[in-house]
């Protein structure tokens, strides 16, 4: 059963059919995204997705979260969207003493992120499986032959021994998958490639040792390869670093600063690539944790831009995007 979390009344219906995701008058391929408020589902609800993840499948936008409705041990929520603006609910595609009797108990999830994997024509998610007073320091991977679920357990623990917490996927273009997270007691980040069938790690990278970072997220602009992580400041926003690199494993860029000192409030989730027929736009997603509590944090979206090894991270609380192609209009 959904919980609700907010009272639905006619001033939010009209709000999300009408205020929200409208199209520019000049053509129908233009959407508009607008930041700040709660985004809301196709029933009405507040959209519970936190430490986002996404994964496109054709047309479709396929998004999963934490859903913190209320506030601790969340389960993990599955929606759909064609623009990124109006969502679909799908299901919980994991749920707390359902796919795993710990589940809720001795153990939750934070950021569960979702691959697709060609070669066995599953999906995986890895999340951070955690345990009271974050000391279990562990990873957990999940997997459904089909997109929206449910999900199955398939196993909990450190990767290769190593303790893991705050993480992110990425998936390379060759197919290749890594799971990124925390570790060293938050001193480092950890680089592990996956198996072929993304449910194992089979190598590890330490990366930035000794610099504290955590929420990474990676994003491939041609042959460079850029990194966005924040600081380990709990549920309080920081400044937003950047690094770059040609190879995942090395030679990675001294960290810089980009956007103002607290990421415009966000924390970074994912970076998504529009491939349109003109362009490829790159859309910057961060969570703005306790907006004003934790069920009401706000998934932020914005288009960043990239000149070599620089790039253009300014916020826009308002912009329209024609997804056909590529083209922004701030």
């Amino acid at each position: 059963m959904r919980t609700r979390t907010t009272l639905i009344t006619l001033l939010c219906l009209f709000s999300f059919t009408i205020g929200r995701g409208q199209q520019t008058v000049d053509s129908k391929d233009w959407t508009t995204i607008e930041n700040g408020e709660m985004w809301l589902d196709n029933d009405g609800y507040n959209v519970q997705a936190h430490g986002t993840g996404f994964l496109k499948v054709g047309d479709t936008w396929y998004m999963i979260g934490e859903d913190r409705s209320e506030s601790w041990n969340p389960d993990v929520n599955m929606y759909s969207s064609k623009d990124l603006v109006h969502w679909k609910w799908e299901r919980k595609i994991i749920e707390n003493g359902v796919t795993h009797p710990e589940l809720g108990k001795s153990r939750f999830i934070e950021r569960p992120k979702l691959l697709y994997c060609k070669k066995t024509d599953q999906y995986v998610v890895w999340c951070h499986w955690e345990g009271r007073n974050y000391g279990a320091s562990e990873a957990a991977v999940f997997y459904s032959d089909n997109i929206t679920g449910p999900y199955k357990f398939h196993w909990g623990g450190r990767p290769l021994g190593i303790k893991s917490r705050d993480c992110n996927v990425f998936q390379d273009d060759d197919g290749t998958a890594y799971f990124i997270s925390t570790t060293n007691e938050n001193q480092d980040l950890g680089l592990f490639r996956l198996s072929d069938d993304y449910l194992e790690a089979v190598e590890h990278t330490v990366l930035f040792p000794g610099e504290r970072r955590e929420a990474p997220a990676i994003v491939r602009v041609g042959d460079m390869y850029f990194m966005f992580s924040s600081a380990c400041t709990g549920w309080d926003p920081n400044q937003c670093k950047m690094s770059y690199s040609k190879s995942l494993k090395e030679g990675w860029s001294p960290l810089e600063n980009v956007g103002d000192r607290i990421a415009f409030d966000t924390q970074a989730a994912s970076v998504l690539r529009i491939f349109g027929e003109k362009q490829t736009t790159y859309l910057y997603v961060g969570d703005r944790w306790m907006d004003p509590t934790l069920p009401e944090s706000k998934t932020i979206i914005f288009p960043i831009s990239f000149d070599g090894t620089k790039c253009d991270f300014t916020y826009s609380q308002k912009f329209d995007i024609n997804y056909k192609t590529g083209e922004v209009k701030r």
